[in-house]
């Protein structure tokens, strides 16, 4: 196979992978590459926050665009369970108790529906996968906007808790596409220094879908009719109408364009995403992307999902399934119901809620102050600090549940909880998207990403599963005991990222495939040189 470097009589690209030519002209043509590629790497380096702001503004607002689609995830994950509590929902698809006009939900189809959308996300993230490698993130973005605005019309006329049930697990196959293409897209259309920011502002638009749920929700709370449920499921038809509009003038991803070979086209797409007046400047950025594709493509073969447990790749699989799987761990079964938590240790209904209103606040609050700590530390600091602070408040919250429970101490533990909630959203909430989205090779990125996600959620299916059992009164009987699994889980995974975890902050994709393939350990990487002919030595080893 070949890559793309310039030829001065027919501007094509005819670089053999992995060889230095051996004729004059293209020998020329290589050097020119190699320089390029070397020139795009110092000035990535060089780049303030505020002057990468005004090089790429076009990037960050595309980025912003295209990161929007998550917004439609996370209001649907806070909005299912909360419905779950309207007496009109109840009616329409429950069943009568012993009590005259009180209505329930069965607990099975309870629990289906809860799981509808995570097992929907589950088939939606590998499907993102084939059709983002295939078809670009654009065109595929702007396809499942478009099945989703079908598919919604499933629950929205649904009259029987089935046929809900058939409508959410397909509307979560295009919440599982959005939750993996943004991030991707984000990672590859930004310079590093701005990675870290743009990859929060993902985070950041699943917390606003979320606090838009809680708000419709809390304005329809009084109304018993059927459109008290039928309302938050048509809110979700404005996200499609406002983003497909601008979205189909999107750039393309440069990096996909040049892993297709269409140079270029990806040429075009650079200059539409910086603001450089230097006619060279897309050029150089574009020979780093050939030079770190080729870098791949000699260090791997393919691009299918086995690849990605091939060579070093296999470690950076580990190291995104396992961040994001923490999510779920530090935080094991209370997360997965929160305001059930909160009722548990002994708030009031209404207090319970009011709390859950709160914790959307802190979620937006502190996500937008988490840019200040990802946007100046380290990887492996940030992330220790995070799983400390939040096995140390699960600890407490343990302890304190082993205390005869009153009211004041039922408050107590549910600060507890939001304390532990401020360490997640400062540290690892934004952290487990920034690491996934620049740990894994340009050419496995979507594949990585997908099988990321997907541990994540196998691991949420599987604490939500047990979350009834562990909180419920009248099954283990636990409550805020459970605080101590998620301790437990933290502290496993704390020592996992001491030798696992590399840095990863402030370098380019290609420094990452250079490191990697040195076998470092990961405490090495922070300081780790890297040489002028790394690649050149990588490639010839291959």
């Amino acid at each position: 196979m070949s890559i793309a470097t310039p030829n001065k009589e027919t501007e094509a690209y005819h670089v053999e992978q992995g060889q230095i030519p051996e004729q004059d002209h293209e020998l020329e043509g290589w050097i020119g590459l190699a320089q390029d590629a070397r020139d795009a790497t110092v000035q990535e380096h060089r780049l303030t926050f505020v002057e990468a702001v005004k090089l790429y503004p076009k990037a960050c607002l595309w980025t912003m665009v295209v990161s929007l689609v998550v917004i439609l995830d996370g209001y649907d994950t806070a909005l299912i369970g909360s419905l779950f509590g309207f007496p009109a929902f109840q009616l329409q698809f429950g069943h009568e108790t012993s009590t005259p006009g009180s209505y329930q939900l069965d607990p099975k189809w309870q629990t289906a529906l809860g799981l509808a959308s995570p097992l929907g996300n589950i088939v939606g993230i590998y499907i993102n996968a084939f059709l983002t490698e295939k078809w670009g993130h654009k065109k595929t973005c702007l396809g499942t906007l478009a099945f989703l605005t079908g598919v919604l019309f499933i629950p929205f006329f649904s009259k029987s808790i089935q046929v809900l049930f058939v409508g959410e697990l397909l509307c979560g196959l295009a919440w599982g596409v959005f939750t993996t293409l943004a991030p991707a897209y984000a990672s590859e259309v930004t310079p590093v220094v701005l990675r870290s920011y743009l990859e929060t502002y993902v985070v950041l638009c699943w917390g606003i879908g979320q606090f838009v749920s809680t708000g419709i929700l809390d304005s329809l709370e009084h109304r018993t009719d059927e459109w008290a449920w039928r309302i938050p499921l048509a809110v979700q038809w404005v996200w499609p109408v406002i983003i497909t509009p601008v979205l189909i003038f999107a750039p393309e991803s440069p990096w996909w364009l040049v892993r297709k070979g269409r140079i270029q086209e990806a040429e075009k797409s650079m200059k539409r995403l910086s603001s450089s007046q230097d006619p060279d400047h897309a050029k150089k950025s574009i020979a780093l992307m050939v030079e770190t594709t080729n870098l791949e493509k000699a260090m791997t073969e393919g691009t299918s999902f086995i690849d990605c447990f091939r060579g070093s790749n296999a470690w950076r699989t580990e190291i995104g399934c396992i961040v994001w799987t923490s999510q779920v761990l530090s935080g094991f079964a209370i997360t997965s119901y929160a305001n059930y938590f909160y009722e548990q240790a002994g708030l009031p209904t209404a207090s319970a809620y009011k709390m859950s209103v709160g914790q959307s606040g802190i979620h937006f609050l502190c996500t937008l102050l988490s840019v200040f700590i990802t946007g100046n530390f380290g990887r492996r600091p940030v992330l220790f600090g995070g799983y400390v602070g939040m096995a140390t408040s699960m600890l407490i919250l343990g302890i304190m549940s082993c205390v005869h429970q009153t009211s004041g101490l039922g408050y107590g533990e549910s600060a507890m909880y939001l304390l532990w909630y401020v360490f997640y959203e400062l540290t690892l909430g934004p952290l487990a998207f920034i690491v996934v989205g620049e740990i894994s090779s340009t050419r496995l990125r979507s594949k990585s990403i997908s099988l990321a996600r997907n541990a994540y959620n196998v691991a949420n299916v599987f604490s939500s599963t047990v979350a009834p059992y562990t909180l419920n009164p009248t099954a283990a009987n636990w409550k805020g005991k459970t605080a101590f699994l998620a301790s437990g889980f933290t502290l496993i995974v704390i020592v996992w990222a001491y030798f696992r975890l590399p840095e990863s902050r402030g370098r380019t994709y290609e420094e990452l495939d250079i490191l990697f393939a040195r076998d470092l350990k990961a405490w090495e990487f922070k300081d780790a040189q890297i040489e002028e002919d790394a690649v050149e030595n990588i490639a010839k080893q291959s």
